[in-house]
């Protein structure tokens, strides 16, 4: 039985290698300085380019979507964890986990409705506003958990030094659920960093222009990757291996980040 275990665990692990190693394999060679700063090339002729302008559009989605889903994620974690007693805190926990599972298009199609629609123009904080939304349910949940693990005779201890609520739980018992809580900002980071449907109906994709403000079109490493391996061209192809091997490099330095902070606080 141990053997048909691990061969199962075994064969369950072989798509993701093979995904890594299919990726690395085709777009490692194009990951150079200059692939990561240049422009986009031609379809049909010029240098080779890069990557520069959607590399740059991903990092400023991420860190928007981050900063606006990851302090609502935190306080809604918050309030799941201590207070999950109250009916609103049921129902509360209940809809994330439905948005866990919600398609991420829809959230871009509200987002075109309430960001793109009134400005009659894509534009970088639909695409933001987006993605936050979709990190909000991971976050809140991984914060929960953190907060929960978090001995009681602690919390007691906390408030028995006189101290407001807001300090108890952002200064003192925060200092023992911080790795928790970091680990649920990397996994909402990773999350923004990969998402690509949202972004279709919200930010356009300016291909050979870098960042011009937060009610401008801007780009992103998954949806160049969409638009340049949908496209007939070798070029672009090219690119988007490319562009693949960056954003799984990404996603994989933010794992491995992860592991490392997730270990146990010892109390």
């Amino acid at each position: 039985m141990l053997g048909v275990i691990s061969s199962l665990a075994i064969i369950s692990a072989i798509p993701i290698f093979a995904i890594i190693i299919n990726i690395y394999s085709e777009g490692a060679r194009h990951l150079t300085l200059n692939f990561l700063i240049d422009l986009p090339p031609p379809p049909v002729s010029g240098k080779s380019g890069g990557i520069g302008p959607a590399l740059v559009g991903s990092l400023i989605l991420t860190l928007l979507a981050v900063a606006i889903g990851g302090s609502i994620g935190f306080f809604t974690g918050l309030y799941l964890s201590e207070f999950s007693h109250t009916r609103l805190a049921h129902y509360t926990q209940i809809f994330l986990q439905i948005m866990v599972e919600f398609p991420t298009i829809i959230i871009g199609l509200f987002a075109y409705m309430v960001l793109v629609a009134p400005l009659k123009r894509f534009n970088a904080l639909a695409g933001a506003f987006a993605l936050s939304i979709v990190i909000i349910p991971y976050i809140a949940l991984n914060v929960r958990e953190a907060y929960r693990s978090i001995p009681y005779t602690l919390k007691e201890a906390a408030f028995s030094l006189g101290v407001s609520a807001p300090i108890a739980y952002l200064r003192i018992l925060l200092s023992t659920a911080r790795r928790g809580v970091l680990t649920a900002l990397l996994i909402g980071m990773a999350k923004a960093a990969g998402e690509t449907a949202p972004l279709l109906l919200t930010i356009l994709g300016t291909t050979f222009t870098y960042f011009g403000g937060l009610d401008q079109p801007i780009n992103a490493i998954p949806l160049l990757i969409y638009n340049f391996a949908l496209s007939p061209y070798e070029r672009w192809h090219q690119v988007a291996w490319g562009a693949a091997a960056v954003l799984l490099t990404i996603t994989l330095m933010i794992f491995i980040i992860s592991r490392l902070v997730v270990r146990e606080v010892k109390v």
